[in-house]
């Protein structure tokens, strides 16, 4: 059942993995495109704004530029007016109003008889109408009009469709464009269809003078507006309004690609994962069928002693040889054993191993110890302390020749619990030697909370020495410190002739490494020690 939960948390956290960036994605590109489109939808409001108004302002000035037409409309009068007509593509025709209501001039010619053209009453300045329809002129569309001092007008015709043009036709089919009198909502021209509004939702003005609206219509659409008041003509506003499948045309695009390439990831994650722990839960399994076939093996690597250059004892390092040959490396099954559980019967087996293997080496000479390491869950259990008891006790291997190494690189989370067991290991005058030290999550606390015995100097620092690396002076720093706190030093990975050279100047007790010896089967080692230890330390 544990395993089960675990895969599925692991297939869980995989799609999180997978989907979580491409949801932010996914979201930041909703942000992005409505904020994109809406200032798209500004922009086109803006140009309306901006050509209709400079529109307006050319024809104003041209009305104003024929202030000086006659009534009798002769061919000089017919002639400006139609190359007024040419100069401002806004202008289809052009006329002139008496001021008793009658048009009696046109860019066509003379009207005679002159008649009403069914106008409403005159204004002063300049003032925009429509749209109309010009019976006369047989046109339907907007009229400007600028009166003249003596009270006639000279009167513009302008097809809806010069103002607006094509700036609303991307806006979509439930997209328009309007150009309005804000305070009776008149339309002066569109683009689109236009439906009628049912209420106003909100409204925003920005700092650069568009309001944004959110309206809801009679056609059940709701659409976002932006209203522009036009530069000259108070009360005259450019508004373009698009609806939300406009406005989210493009994420939609976007998010079914990055859906897609979502789904394909948290697909290949959870394979992935799927895999490794199937792989892990199998690597498991062989470990616990290997562990009851008594499928491992001990190396033991040398420790020597700088003054003398004697062996005073190894490391028992397990090994795993599966049975077609293979070995599998110390960092993939020991993390694992350690987490499964698996650590504690495993550091038994080796304690029952290397009894069998070098009793009688320990028991000829006292002065060769033998160090155990030790994980974190063998303190949380406290199993160890009867396993030892229970392997060496009467074994004739005195406790003082056994040192159990913790290693500083795991967190022992109980520090009161393991200091206990440790205190106990260390009445029974065993030797607690600190691994790695320097490298792991608390080095200093744990000196001052675990009664140390020995500090081993972790091979990353052992390797600067002789070079420029920031990590050698810190050799000597450790060094220093131990001797401070009157604890026997271990130089780890020691590969040079000058590096045993530098330990043994600097006062380093013992040494390790493959400048004496890689890790051997007990065989080697007994050569090893016939080699480097006089004849009568092994009688």
């Amino acid at each position: 059942m544990r395993r089960k939960l675990t895969i599925l948390l692991a297939v869980i956290l995989a799609m999180l993995a997978g989907l979580g960036p491409i949801g932010y994605a996914i979201y930041a590109a909703y942000t992005t495109t409505i904020s994109n489109a809406e200032a798209n939808l500004q922009s086109i409001a803006r140009g309306i704004a901006n050509d209709t108004s400079e529109m307006l302002l050319q024809i104003d000035r041209g009305l104003i530029a024929l202030s000086g037409l006659s009534y009798a409309c002769g061919a000089k009068d017919i002639s400006a007016m139609n190359n007024m007509a040419y100069d401002i593509p806004g202008i289809s025709e052009l006329g002139l109003i008496r001021p008793d209501r009658k048009l009696v001039c046109s860019s066509w010619g003379a009207v005679d008889p002159p008649v009403d053209p069914g106008l409403p009453p005159p204004v002063p300045g300049f003032r925009l109408l429509g749209p109309l329809e010009i019976t006369l002129m047989e046109r339907f569309g907007l009229v400007a009009i600028r009166q003249r001092d003596d009270g006639s007008e000279i009167v513009a015709f302008i097809h809806p469709s010069a103002l607006i043009g094509q700036l609303g036709a991307g806006l979509g089919e439930e997209g328009f464009a309007v150009l309005l009198r804000r305070k009776d909502a008149h339309l002066f021209a569109w683009e689109g269809n236009v439906p009628e509004m049912d209420m106003v939702e909100s409204e925003l003005a920005s700092v650069d003078s568009a309001t944004q609206l959110r309206a809801s219509f009679k056609d059940g659409v709701e659409r976002t507006l932006f209203a522009i008041e036009l530069d000259g003509f108070p009360g005259i506003y450019s508004i373009a309004a698009a609806s939300d499948a406009w406005i989210l045309r493009d994420w939609v695009r976007m998010a079914l690609l990055l859906g897609i390439v979502g789904l394909v990831t948290s697909i290949v994650l959870v394979l992935l994962v799927i895999s490794i722990f199937l792989k892990r839960l199998s690597l498991q399994g062989e470990l616990e069928r290997s562990l009851q076939k008594d499928e491992f093996e001990i190396n033991y690597l040398p420790i020597i002693s700088l003054k003398d250059g004697r062996c005073v004892g190894a490391e028992a390092l397990i090994s795993w040889r599966q049975p077609g040959g293979k070995r599998v490396r110390p960092d993939l099954f020991i993390p694992l054993a350690e987490d499964t559980g698996l650590i504690e019967p495993m550091t038994e087996w080796l304690m029952k191993k290397l009894h069998g293997e070098i009793a009688d080496l320990l028991q000829h000479d006292r002065s060769l110890h033998i160090a155990i390491n030790l994980s974190p869950s063998h303190f949380e259990s406290g199993r160890i302390l009867q396993t030892s008891s229970a392997i060496f006790g009467n074994s004739g291997i005195l406790p003082e020749q056994i040192i159990y190494e913790i290693t500083e690189r795991s967190l022992i989370e109980d520090g009161e619990k393991a200091r206990e067991i440790m205190e106990s290991l260390s009445r029974r005058h065993s030797g607690i030697a600190l691994d790695d030290f320097g490298t792991g999550y608390s080095s200093l606390s744990y000196i001052e909370s675990f009664p140390v015995d020995y500090l081993k100097i972790d091979k990353c620092f052992i390797k600067a020495i002789g070079s420029d690396a920031p990590t050698t002076g810190l050799v000597d720093a450790i060094i220093d410190m131990a001797r401070r706190l009157e604890l026997q030093t271990i130089a780890e990975g020691v590969e040079t002739r000058e590096q045993e050279a530098y330990l043994l100047n600097q006062g380093v007790d013992f040494a390790q490494g493959w400048y004496y010896s890689k890790a051997v089967p007990v065989g080697q080692l007994r050569e090893f020690l016939a080699r480097h230890n006089k004849p009568e330390d092994l009688d």
